[in-house]
């Protein structure tokens, strides 16, 4: 089921969620990893689908 408009967010806030650069953001759309929305000339992501890939990212350092 696709998100609704309000469960979307800009790659700027998912890529401060993910501690990432918007960059980081398009290149995992990009990739498959990270489903993105075309909203008008935008593009957004779920904020649910980017806390599912927050949780899949470890931690700097090489923390387990």
């Amino acid at each position: 089921m696709a998100p609704t408009p309000h469960d979307l967010i800009g790659l700027t806030e998912a890529a401060r969620l993910l501690g990432s650069s918007r960059w980081t953001v398009r290149r995992m759309i990009n990739r498959g990893e990270l489903p993105g929305y075309r909203v008008g000339r935008l593009i957004k992501v779920s904020a649910r689908d980017v806390d599912r890939a927050a949780r899949r990212i470890p931690p700097a350092g090489g923390a387990s």
